[in-house]
Formats: C-alpha cells, sequence, structure tokens
C-alpha cells in the first residue's frame, strides 16, 4: 500500500472496540509474567486510548483496566499529558525502528531524506495511536501536547545523527541555517503531509519526484552531492 492509501484510507481512530466493562485487566492478562507496574500502567493507558479515544480517557479509566489504584498512576505519571506522551514515544521509537531497517538500503543523504519521508507517510496512518495523534482533526490537543515534549526532540536527535550530521560531516549539508532548524523543518513539512494531504499530489512517485525536486535542494548543497542521488522518479 503507498503512502496516499494510507492517508486517505486511514480514518480515525475507533471507539468502543474494548469496552471496559467486560475487557479483562491488563494486569489480569499479565498474570504468568513478573508484573512490572509501569509497563501495565502504558498497556492500559493504549488499551483505553484505542478504545474510547484519547480525550475521553482519564487516569481513573488507565488505574481501572490496568486493575492498580489510581495513586499508583500517579506514582509513574503525574498527568494526563505525560501519560500520553509516554505511550506515543513507545509507539514512535517501534514506528522509528521499522524505518530505520528499511533505509538501510539507500545510503545516500538525498535519498534518506526522501524516502525516510515516504516511509514516514506510511507508517504513521497504519498506527492507530499514532494516526489519531499525528494524522487526524480530532487529534490537534495530543498532537501540541507530544510536540511541546522531549519526544520529537529525541526523534530530532536520531534523525541528526542518522541523516543530517552524516551529509554535515560530508560536506554535503547546507549552512544556510542551524542543523536543528532543518530538523525541526523536515517534522513540520511531514505533519503537514499527514494532517493535510495535497490536492495535486496523488501518487508516491509524485511526491517523491516533489521531494528531490524542492526538499533535497533546500537541504543539501547540490554541487557537492550531485550525483550521490539521482533526482529521478523510482517506480
Amino acid at each position: 500500500m503507498g503512502v496516499f492509501q494510507c492517508l486517505y484510507g486511514a480514518g480515525h481512530l475507533r471507539k468502543n472496540v474494548l469496552p471496559a466493562a467486560t475487557a479483562p485487566s491488563i494486569a489480569a492478562r499479565m498474570s504468568d509474567a513478573p508484573p512490572d507496574p509501569e509497563a501495565i500502567i502504558l498497556d492500559a493507558a493504549r488499551d483505553c486510548y484505542l478504545s474510547a479515544g484519547i480525550d475521553d480517557t482519564s487516569m481513573r479509566d488507565v488505574a481501572a483496566r490496568a486493575g492498580v489504584a489510581r495513586s499508583t498512576v500517579y506514582r509513574y505519571y503525574p498527568g494526563r499529558d505525560e501519560l500520553l506522551v509516554a505511550v506515543i514515544k513507545q509507539e514512535m521509537f517501534a514506528a522509528n525502528a521499522r524505518i530505520r531497517l528499511r533505509l538501510a538500503k539507500f545510503p545516500a543523504p538525498a535519498d534518506q531524506v526522501v524516502e525516510g519521508m515516504l516511509l514516514a507517510l506510511r507508517e504513521i496512518p497504519r498506527r492507530p495511536l499514532l494516526r489519531a495523534v499525528f494524522a487526524s482533526e480530532e487529534g490537534s490537543r495530543a498532537r501540541r501536547v507530544v510536540w511541546s515534549s522531549d519526544v520529537i526532540v529525541r526523534f530530532g536527535e536520531e534523525l541528526m545523527e542518522h541523516v543530517v550530521r552524516p551529509a554535515q560531516d560530508s560536506g554535503l549539508l547546507q549552512d544556510a541555517v542551524p542543523p536543528e532548524v532543518l530538523v525541526e523543518w523536515i517534522y513540520r513539512l511531514l505533519l503537514s503531509f499527514l494532517t493535510l494531504p495535497s490536492n495535486w499530489i496523488r501518487s508516491d512517485a509524485q511526491l517523491r519526484a516533489t521531494l528531490h525536486a524542492l526538499l533535497v535542494p533546500v537541504l543539501l548543497n547540490q554541487q557537492k552531492s550531485a550525483g550521490t542521488s539521482g533526482d529521478r522518479v523510482r517506480s
């Protein structure tokens, strides 16, 4: 499935998939393993977000689903925002690991940026919680919470380490603005495609060609990077 099937066919976060009244507690489901209260709470929160929606999930709901006292939830997470950030961080690490694995076959910095963007646009809508936060109108509050947390900073550091820094060390990175600004700009571009898909770009091939034509020249010194990645459209 391509980027645009993922974006246009994603839909919204489903509600009432796992009713709290009938669902077994997370603690009961993990009875065969040594109890890890924090892991139980995170799993419970994820279940609640998927069944009731992020905005309609309370700390009381999470405690009930986890089978722990509400005070236990607050011991690990002072409030709803901190709990949400912790769950989304788990989801983003899982998504990013998959993206990094698939990016290994694209050594050129230009391809790393372009193909990384395409892979992210496919992967995020496939994950219900990430779709709810980053690719739906209903996720605006959650998106602000995550954007202001250390999650984006951590993933910005990873992008810096694997893509931006190698290009900088090779003399390929343009130096008009600091690398940190470039990283944030890439994330803002990604969010714009997730929340407001283009009216004109309707295929992966079109988006790939557009990113090579418009994004790569902004990031990289084209005279030095010429030949490392063609401005071609891959099918």
